[in-house]
């Protein structure tokens, strides 16, 4: 028993000794391209994401250089390109961090196992293993709604033009021909980001206890944090479905026709040009207050006393609604006989 006793007390040199062997024994070069890999792995799609949207802005805010607004976007997600490779970065560091926790956490329950239970090891571990392998998660956490499909919501052509329009009016549509895809492409971005901090945040409520509540390890907070990070990761997809459900497509009708013509086609052009502009501006509110309402379903879930369900849900809505705009007025003049006389959006 006594040299049972001596063992134990030899065991945190051996496990500190054990640890800086097993440090000291990996190549700084072999250490350095693992390191590379395992970030790359994370980069992957996130880089996709931004590069494909740029390289997709065609038309309307095509990102040409010429110092116009559209540009300022577009250098902005240049420049936070390497946003996502950070977190990823930080989340192997912090997945190293807990492994070596978990053995002093295990080394601790060995010498008083009373007061350190060892699932205090465990969830050290889990969470540890769970941050080394953020790539599977994040997929698993998108495809656990999307199930693989990541078809995104479309919509048609703008219909109209304003090139001789020199009053505000005119202004307008040339700066929301301009802004439209690269603000857009930003939201999505900004959604595949806080996707991924969700994730790690989520990852790490995995050391906490049932005595946090909803923010506990299985508190439906925690658990809302993974299914909010899935929905942001195919936001496009997500609205899709929206889409989908209430006027039975996924391609969001943007072509306006008037019914009934003013006479003049360049009036004509011009009319249907600020009704395009009109679509754009609330295309980008309405994907902001769809993203908006997702944030506000997991405060209520985590049980934050200023959100309320009912207003998460009326921003999913009321977003949806604002993104299809056209096919929502076609639907109205139906109901109301006016398809003959007033806008049909195609």
């Amino acid at each position: 028993m006594k040299k049972l006793k001596n063992s134990l007390y030899k065991l945190p040199f051996f496990s500190f000794m054990t640890i800086s062997i097993l440090l000291s024994s990996v190549k700084q070069s072999h250490a350095a391209s693992a390191v590379d890999v395992l970030v790359q792995m994370g980069l992957a799609k996130a880089n996709a994401l931004i590069v494909n949207t740029i390289n997709g802005a065609v038309g309307l805010g095509s990102c040409q250089g010429n110092g116009q607004i559209s540009d300022v976007i577009c250098n902005v997600m240049g420049a936070s390109s390497g946003l996502p490779g950070l977190v990823t970065a930080l989340a192997y560091l912090f997945g190293i961090i807990l492994a070596v926790a978990a053995l002093f956490k295990l080394k601790d329950h060995v010498l008083n196992p009373s007061q350190t239970p060892l699932s205090d090891s465990l969830k050290r571990f889990l969470a540890g293993g769970a941050l080394f392998t953020l790539p599977l998660i994040t997929e698993a956490a998108q495809n656990a709604l999307t199930g693989g499909n990541m078809d995104s919501s479309q919509v048609t052509v703008y219909n109209g033009q304003a090139a001789n329009a020199s009053g505000l009016d005119g202004m307008l549509v040339s700066l929301f021909a301009d802004i439209y895809e690269p603000m857009i492409n930003i939201i999505f971005a900004f959604g595949y980001l806080a996707g991924l901090i969700l994730v790690v945040a989520g990852i790490g409520r995995i050391i906490k206890t049932a005595q946090d509540g909803p923010r506990g390890p299985a508190g439906m907070g925690t658990i809302m944090m993974f299914v909010i990070a899935g929905v942001l990761f195919s936001l496009s997809s997500i609205m899709g479905a929206f889409s989908s459900s209430m006027f039975q497509s996924s391609t969001v009708a943007t072509f306006a026709v008037l019914e009934t013509s003013t006479g003049d086609t360049v009036i004509d052009q011009h009319v249907l040009a600020m009704i395009s502009t009109v679509l754009v501006f609330m295309t980008i509110i309405g994907y902001i207050s769809f993203m908006r309402g997702f944030f506000i379903i997991k405060d209520v879930a985590e049980g934050g006393g200023q959100a309320s369900l009912m207003a998460g849900v009326t921003h999913i809505f009321g977003g949806a609604l604002a993104v299809n705009l056209g096919p929502l007025l076609n639907a109205v003049q139906s109901t109301l006989g006016l398809s003959d006389i007033g806008i049909t959006f195609y």
